[in-house]
Formats: structure tokens, sequence, C-alpha cells
């Protein structure tokens, strides 16, 4: 791949007490790159991500975006957060405002923008993910998927270089799974560069450039879909992958 690097992780850790949570993690994320990262719960992947916009903070390494080590004080890394968007397990929308008013948010707190300005991107994104119909309806009357694409188009009214994806369908209905992925997979296709932590492994087979395998705080492979899902170098990704029931 020949695009810039946009995340530069560089021997990461990160211990909770005598845990050692990330023991060395070296990745590089390029422009316009899907990255997925698999693996037992609790083997570093959410943490690798919440250190990315600084909601941990490292014990070691250094973690660079567009070139810059990312900075250890809360203030300097509230600029860098509104270049990465987040998307976590809960949605964290605010109860008490409509669909758009939650969109509008950041843009007219965080950026400046105007009301006129903000609502007609607010407007872009809802349609962008479907739920042009829902920007006056509160979040309670919502699906737990609906109010997850509200989440994805708030993030992306950051208009952030760089989407953060915490197991976004964990929390979700069965069927409510599939229009959430949906929705990622255009984003994809559209070229956002995008880190993903993820239990769907169908969705990381067909969308993903890379998939990394973590366990104990570590990787343990990574490679393009192909080599991870049908020919994986390492026993423990097989032994993983079978426990799954995935059969390539």
């Amino acid at each position: 791949m020949n695009e810039a690097v946009v995340l530069d992780y560089r021997d990461v850790r990160k211990n909770f007490g005598s845990f050692v949570a990330l023991n060395g993690v070296s990745i590089r994320v390029h422009k316009g790159e899907v990255v997925c990262l698999i693996g037992p719960s609790g083997s570093g992947k959410s943490t690798l991500l919440r250190c990315t916009n600084g909601l941990e903070k490292l014990d070691g390494g250094e973690i660079s975006l567009d070139g810059v080590v990312l900075p250890r004080s809360e203030t300097g890394m509230r600029d860098v957060r509104r270049r990465m968007g987040m998307v976590f397990q809960s949605f964290e929308l605010f109860p008490h405002r409509t669909v758009i008013a939650n969109v509008m948010m950041g843009p007219v707190t965080v950026l400046r923008l105007s009301r006129d300005e903000a609502r007609q991107r607010a407007e872009v994104l809802l349609e962008k993910v479907g739920l042009s119909e829902k920007a006056e309806s509160h979040p309670a009357s919502l699906s737990g998927g609906q109010q997850q694409r509200v989440a994805i188009a708030r993030a992306l009214a950051m208009q952030p270089e760089v989407m953060l994806f915490d197991e976004p369908t964990s929390a979700l209905d069965p069927e409510t799974v599939g229009e959430v992925l949906n929705v990622m997979k255009r984003l994809a296709d559209e070229g956002m560069t995008m880190v993903v932590v993820t239990h769907e492994m169908s969705f990381a087979r067909r969308v993903a450039n890379r998939v990394v395998l973590f366990e104990r705080g570590a990787i343990v492979e990574e490679g393009p879909p192909a080599q991870i899902f049908d020919a994986p170098t390492v026993a423990r990704t097989r032994d993983f992958l079978g426990h799954l029931g995935w059969h390539g």
C-alpha cells in the first residue's frame, strides 16, 4: 500500500495495575485502509482504541497521527479528537435532544459552525445513514440499530480523518446488526480510514484491508483477510477462528 500512514502505533504499552492490557503493540494504518481488530474479550483491542483518542494514557511507546506524535495532555488531545470520530458499543446520544440536534451538536459547539450550516451538514449525514425521516424524533423512539446509525452520523459531522469503531454492533439485536454494518461498508467504499474492533467475522472478511488478531495485549497475526481467514500462518489464529465456527 502506497498511501500515507495516518495512524502509527509504535511499541504501545498499557497496564491496569498488574494487568498488562497492551504489551508492545505496533501497527500502521494507511489512508483509506480498513483495519479490523479481532480476538477474545480482554485481549487489548478496545484499549488500543481508547489510547488512540486519549481516553486512556499510554504507559509506553507512542501513537502518531499524520506523522505527529499524539500529545499526552488533555488539552492537546482535545484538538486531536476533532480529527477522529469514535463510535462506541453504547450509543451515548443525548436523550432529551432530537436526532438532528444530536448530530448538529459537535459542529455548533466545537467547530463553531452556524446552526444553518450545521443543520445542512446533519441533514446530508442522516440521509447517508438512512434516517432522514427520523430527524425530529428522540433517541428513545429509535431501535438500537437506528441509534447507532445516528451515533455514526454524529461522529461524521466533525468531518474526521479517521473513524474508530469499538464493537459498534455488540449491543444490538441481531436483526439490526446488518443495517449498521452496511453503513460502515459504505464508508469504507468511500475511502474512509477506519479501525474497527469487531466480533463480526464476516464483516472483517468482506470489508477489511487487513485483519489483526490480538491475544493478551499482543498481536498474534496480521494480514489480509484471505490470509487470516483462509490460510492463517499461526496455530492460535486457526484455534480462535475454529472456536467461532469459522470455516472460510
